[in-house]
């Protein structure tokens, strides 16, 4: 995730919009905004290792998976909504697999299902 936000979508998306003739508040916002997304994204990947070698963190696991459909939601959404299909956005469909990869190992755990 993180490394397609920085080599793949930087270059396609922030950079143009840095170069570009927007005031310098908005490309800052923009940028703040880029990175902020690209340090969710380092989090979730950190948050997800953590979760691998120490699986007894349900409320942690739950967390990521409602990020990650909230994250499929919104690419979803503006994807329909912009551009009338759901192939525009395409990330969405990995962010629920990732996340129904996480449910499952929720699921597993027996701990994770005890009050």
């Amino acid at each position: 995730m993180m490394g397609m936000q920085i080599f793949v979508g930087s270059p396609q998306l922030n950079a143009p919009v840095q170069e570009s003739s927007l005031p310098p508040g908005i490309r800052a916002v923009a940028e703040v905004a880029w990175h902020s997304v690209t340090t969710a994204y380092g989090l979730m990947v950190v948050a997800l290792i953590y979760l691998f070698i120490q699986p007894n963190n349900g409320a942690l696991a739950k967390y990521i998976v409602a990020q990650l459909v909230a994250l499929s939601a919104l690419f979803l959404i503006y994807s329909v909504t912009r551009f009338g299909n759901v192939t525009s956005l395409y990330l969405w469909p990995f962010f629920l697999v990732i996340a129904a990869t996480v449910g499952m190992g929720v699921r597993s755990v027996p701990s994770f299902n005890e009050p």
